[in-house]
């Protein structure tokens, strides 16, 4: 139990596990998992985890194929594709496409979500790779989960997750004061209980649960970087209509992005799309 657990929360998540069935993490994710854990993995692990999906094997070289990546001879083997994108890109995209599994049904709701949730792992990369380097990948996952609370609600409870979005959209509340009143808890709390299931590392319980308050995070460094980042990547979204229904020019400072990236607008949005085709393939 971390050191944030106090019986109020415990009543918390009791209350959450009585409300919400927390989904199993897709079997591919699992030895992912399993192999980002082993100081021995190596390429031949994770071509070994990829091929038992061929599917996965199937958009790993359309990834590796793309534009974006493309080099001067087409890849037409998993080896190859490793190489030429690299374990740990492997390794995230793997871990997108086993996300996607997770959702229950796929209508425009889901189409928002996981437009929000590959936004956020693209952009969190991005910021990470140009000012963080070291922190790039996990920027990446982090990006990719930190809104999972949403997906679980919304599987679960599709009619209260409408209201919620009816709430910000209609009464101009805030999100938090939304779910309050329709769920009585946050689906930041959801999450943190997730990746926790998920059998993540802690931190990424933490990021989860004190992702709208950053600076609860600060007695770890790396966490601290990463939280920020995907926060901003966030508000980058949410600038852009990414995942939104409508841009919200406020979400963030045009100064601010131009500090954070090093790319256009148009430049980020077909990066995104050309991560999320390779996906969704």
């Amino acid at each position: 139990m971390s050191e944030d657990a106090t019986p109020s929360n415990e009543n918390l998540e009791d209350i959450i596990l009585k409300t919400c069935d927390l989904p199993v993490l897709p079997a591919t994710a699992q030895k992912l998992m399993s192999l980002m854990a082993d100081p021995n993995a190596n390429v031949e692990k994770l071509r070994k985890i990829v091929m038992t999906d061929p599917g996965m094997t199937a958009k790993i070289l359309k990834i590796a194929n793309s534009a974006f990546y493309g080099g001067y001879r087409t890849i037409q083997n998993l080896s190859q594709a490793i190489m030429r994108l690299g374990f740990r890109a492997v390794e995230n995209i793997v871990m997108a496409g086993s996300m996607k599994g997770v959702y229950k049904r796929f209508g425009l709701t889901e189409k928002l979500l996981w437009e929000q949730s590959i936004g956020s792992a693209v952009i969190a990369h991005l910021i990470a790779r140009r000012n963080s380097p070291a922190e790039a990948e996990d920027a990446f996952v982090a990006g990719l989960l930190h809104d999972v609370g949403n997906v679980i609600l919304n599987n679960e409870h599709p009619e209260k997750f409408s209201e919620v979005m009816e709430k910000v959209y209609n009464d101009s509340v805030s999100y938090a004061e939304a779910e309050m009143a329709v769920f009585g808890f946050s689906h930041r709390e959801v999450g943190a209980l997730v990746v926790r299931k998920w059998s993540f590392p802690e931190t990424m319980e933490m990021m989860l649960r004190h992702f709208d308050d950053v600076e609860k995070l600060s007695y770890n460094q790396s966490l601290y970087d990463v939280a920020k980042i995907v926060n901003v990547a966030d508000r980058i979204c949410m600038k852009f209509g990414i995942g939104w229904r409508s841009p919200q020019a406020d979400a963030i400072s045009d100064e601010e992005f131009s500090e954070s990236l090093d790319i256009t607008q148009e430049e980020l949005l077909e990066l995104i799309e050309n991560v999320k085709a390779g996906v969704d393939a």
